[in-house]
């Protein structure tokens, strides 16, 4: 079951031996969220870190009564309000299901007792949290420099799968436009 999660690590942290995998198994959560499940609040203090087995997620926030759509995970991803999860503040972002998912997590606690008894477990998390930034950082650009289209090819050349697995009017969130817009763009394209 821990097939994928396994693979994830061994391409981060390719000398991970089977104590230290072990140790890691141990802390891990298995759970199961239907569609439409709110699985991190905004406003509370991210205390997980999910690894997306099965399903999809979309990050979001709200901006004058309006969800903002941040970015959608698929399976063989983390996801997580990481922001909060490092200060302990509350989070700027909900997490929710937008199909039926199977997610392993972890505690901040276990995430902290990996790096004390495991230091290896510190480069991954370096990793992590710079495929986090550079993903910020690309998004960021993404809103200030590229027209809505730039950004749609760039997302369904990222990410694929969202065309079949992602609400039209998710997508037109994420892009910042409206579904009539994307519905537009996807004219041209076509």
């Amino acid at each position: 079951m821990f097939h994928n999660l396994k693979t994830f690590f061994q391409r981060l942290i390719p000398n991970l031996d089977e104590e230290t995998w072990r140790s890691f198994l141990d802390l891990q959560q298995i759970k199961h969220y239907k569609k439409g499940t709110i699985i991190s609040h905004e406003g509370r203090t991210n205390n997980i870190v999910s690894f997306i087995e099965k399903g999809a997620v979309m990050v979001y926030n709200h901006i004058e009564d309006k969800r903002c759509i941040y970015n959608f995970f698929f399976e063989n991803e983390y996801t997580g309000d990481y922001e909060s999860f490092l200060t302990r503040q509350p989070a700027q972002y909900g997490i929710e299901t937008i199909e039926d998912c199977t997610l392993f997590q972890l505690h901040y606690n276990g995430l902290q007792l990996m790096y004390d008894k495991h230091p290896i477990f510190e480069r991954a998390g370096r990793l992590i949290a710079e495929a986090q930034f550079l993903r910020l950082t690309s998004r960021n650009a993404s809103l200030l420099a590229e027209k809505p289209e730039e950004r749609y090819l760039n997302l369904i050349s990222a990410k694929p799968q969202v065309i079949q697995r992602v609400p039209q009017y998710h997508i037109a969130s994420y892009l910042g436009i409206t579904p009539e817009a994307l519905s537009r763009i996807r004219k041209r394209i076509r």
